[in-house]
């Protein structure tokens, strides 16, 4: 009978022999927290290019530009370098104009909000400094770092037409969801102890449906969300 358990107990001491390094080199800690602003322009095709906007301002059309999008954000560390974190912004942007068709006055707006929640998989090139005179490791001037998320988009939008004087007032909202995906780059640097001056850059990749309705036809048109965010952050860092 004894000799039966030899191979079983030297396998569980390999076994635990090999999980012990893997389990000293996993760092899973709160690594950080951080709240900043970015200013954020996704592409919004149909809405710029194809929609009723084009006729706002005389037929100059109006745009849904960029805008600034504050940010909150936490990270978990995995293992030396790559850590974990999700992300989440809130961007929103309105459009407006006086119209006149018909002999009938109206006044149309539509506001546009969309919440990117992003998980991110994040690699920081940590490099410890020496002083030169002394073994003494120093923070670096800059620690940059990549990564990339995978996104939800939440987005809402309020259509309002109020006629003047007649009918055919509007009031509609819509709201919806869809996944993309965003790549970013970045950089840090110390500021005090445990607060860090971030600088990152993102792309977003990703789009959503649209239910577009007029008096006799319903269609659906996918709107872009494509287009770069660049921001700070204030990061206060746990280790």
């Amino acid at each position: 009978m004894k000799k039966r358990y030899f191979p079983l107990s030297f396998a569980t001491l390999a076994l635990g022999l090999f999980i012990q390094p893997l389990t000293s080199k996993a760092q899973v800690n709160l690594k950080s927290i951080s709240v900043g602003a970015s200013y954020w322009s996704p592409s919004l095709d149909y809405w710029n290019k194809r929609s009723f906007l084009v006729e706002y301002n005389g037929g100059q059309g109006a745009k849904l530009s960029g805008a600034i999008m504050p940010t909150a954000a936490l990270e978990i560390g995995l293992v030396k370098g790559l850590s974990i974190g999700g992300r989440v912004g809130y961007w929103s942007k309105s459009v407006s104009s006086a119209l006149s068709s018909g002999g009938i006055n109206r006044t149309e707006e539509l506001k546009l909000s969309i919440i990117p929640v992003s998980l991110d998989l994040k690699y920081t090139f940590a490099k410890p400094q020496t002083d030169g005179s002394s073994e003494t490791t120093k923070e670096p001037f800059l620690t940059p770092y990549i990564g990339v998320s995978v996104a939800r988009y939440f987005v809402n939008n309020d259509f309002s037409r109020q006629v003047t004087s007649n009918t055919g007032s509007v009031n509609e909202k819509q709201a919806g969801n869809s996944y993309g995906a965003q790549v970013f780059v970045g950089a840090e640097r110390k500021l005090v102890k445990k607060l860090y001056l971030a600088l990152d850059v993102r792309y977003h990749l990703g789009n959503y449906n649209q239910a577009v309705r007029t008096e006799t036809t319903s269609t659906t048109e996918k709107v872009s969300l494509n287009g770069i965010e660049a921001g700070l952050s204030a990061r206060f860092k746990f280790n």
